[in-house]
């Protein structure tokens, strides 16, 4: 019988600017330069998920609002930065002897219904 253990989720910023704001850098960025409530949401959503030791989990955690994204963004799911924004990824799984990492790959930070 194998054994699995789970770790914090990896992730993987897929654009450069995603990491950016995520390490708080928004200079480059007018958009989000003076919006520093939006990224500070951006940063604390992050870290949720950075956090987050099995799949399941974001379900479970409400305030993210979870969901597997359908039509154009088929594949893709998303979790609340806020009312307004949403953060787009690709959930990839990947196994290694024991070992089962769920990487999120952040495609982007978007504005919903647009």
């Amino acid at each position: 019988m194998q054994k699995h253990f789970t770790i914090n989720m990896e992730i993987k910023f897929q654009k450069t600017y995603l990491e950016d704001l995520y390490q708080g850098n928004t200079k480059p960025y007018k958009e989000y330069k003076s919006n520093r409530q939006l990224v500070a949401q951006y940063i604390k959503t992050i870290n949720k998920l950075k956090s987050i030791t099995h799949k399941e989990q974001l379900f479970q955690l409400k305030a993210l609002r979870y969901e597997k994204l359908t039509g154009n963004l088929k594949g893709l799911s998303s979790v609340a930065v806020n009312m307004q924004y949403r953060i787009i990824f690709k959930e990839v799984a990947s196994t290694s002897n024991e070992l089962i990492i769920d990487i999120l790959e952040i495609e982007e930070l978007s504005k919903h219904y647009e």
